[in-house]
């Protein structure tokens, strides 16, 4: 790997493309794995302390045994842990399974609309403070609550911001891309290929992007990363699959044209639709079949505990009329109805906040 990223001022060289240890079950096979990416140049690897009931976190403590100063950990306290004790004790738990005495990038995984920014932060610099934490990341949040946290702050700055960014989502190329480059903010890609989609389907497309491959000598996978990581602040964190580790590596080993890097942008710049939220219906088979609310009297009460709920971020929605929102996902149903299948917290606290009355942006799929 030879791209590489500086973070911020620091003497930090992030690789330009890392590893991800999402959600999903991870057992001791996943230690060899880690490892080889480091060995690859993807010395930077992702976590939270919520994956896989802290087990992610387990096994990355054991894969950088002996190497922890070669390696770039980031991780992330949930939303629920955001207030200042709850940050001290969640950032203690991580150390633990981590098995080290410092966090490289500590990050606050979601906003909490119940803790004010400050508190949270006040912890966070009392960390860093400590020696416990190196660099305060943030994630999921909206552009003014980024400004809003960076005034939170005394002596410390934002280093890192983690956000989903691929070809089909877009989002934050509107707005929070330009102010990360502007604030020198390393954002953190996230879902980068899509969870294997790579591309939106669309044939014609499809062999234009394949023609760009070919020329390179690189997959498509590895195009789509490039294209990611040829933005000045972007980093990329695939998920760490032994099938693929050697091809995401890969991705930073060459550089595609700038004329190329505007064919690709120009390819895949599907704007959102705007669709009535009573022509959509949520789905209970949704991307990666997270637990749903199927009425808004279900979203109201919250029984499963979502946080925020979709009443307090539909708070923020009336509070911030002009904040552009992250698009939901659609998939087209019969006549001009659409099934609901990602951003259903986000879509209720829309309907809530706005009566059921205005459209919600949304981007559609072809299939899940």
């Amino acid at each position: 790997m030879k791209k590489t990223k500086q973070l911020n001022n620091t003497s930090v060289i992030l690789p330009a493309i890392g590893q991800g240890m999402g959600d999903y079950p991870w057992d001791e096979n996943q230690i060899s794995v880690l490892r080889e990416g480091i060995d690859l140049g993807m010395n930077l690897i992702d976590t939270a302390e919520n994956y896989d009931n802290g087990n992610s976190e387990t096994i990355i403590g054991k894969a950088i045994k002996g190497i922890r100063e070669k390696v770039i950990i980031c991780t992330k306290f949930a939303p629920e842990h955001n207030s200042y004790n709850d940050v001290l004790t969640a950032v203690e738990g991580s150390l633990k399974r981590l098995k080290t005495d410092y966090i490289d990038i500590y990050q606050m995984h979601w906003p909490n609309p119940k803790i004010p920014f400050k508190k949270t932060m006040e912890a966070m610099e009392k960390l860093v403070c400590q020696g416990k934490i190196k660099y305060i990341g943030l994630s999921n949040l909206y552009l003014e609550q980024i400004k809003e946290v960076q005034k939170a702050l005394d002596k410390n700055k934002i280093y890192s911001f983690q956000i989903e960014y691929n070809f089909f989502d877009r989002f934050i190329e509107n707005n929070i891309l330009p102010y990360c480059e502007k604030e020198k903010i390393i954002t953190i890609a996230y879902s980068p290929l899509d969870q294997g989609r790579i591309i939106p389907e669309d044939n014609d497309k499809l062999k234009i992007f394949e023609k760009i491959a070919e020329k390179y000598n690189k997959t498509i996978a590895q195009i789509a990363l490039n294209w990611l990581i040829a933005h000045p602040v972007v980093i990329a964190i695939p998920t760490a699959n032994r099938k693929y580790i050697k091809e995401n590596a890969g991705a930073a080993d060459f550089e595609i044209s700038k004329e190329d890097f505007n064919k690709i942008s120009d390819l895949y710049n599907a704007k959102p639709s705007y669709i009535q939220v009573d022509k959509i219906e949520v789905s209970a088979e949704g991307q990666s079949n997270r637990r749903v609310y199927k009425t808004i009297e279900q979203a109201i009460e919250n029984k499963l505990n979502f946080v925020p709920s979709p009443n307090d971020l539909a708070q923020y929605f009336k509070n911030n009329l002009n904040e552009e929102i992250k698009p939901v996902r659609l998939i087209k149903g019969e006549g001009d109805k659409y099934q609901l299948v990602e951003g259903r917290v986000r879509y209720w606290a829309w309907v809530i906040a706005h009566n059921g009355e205005k459209p919600i942006t949304a981007y559609i799929r072809k299939k899940l």
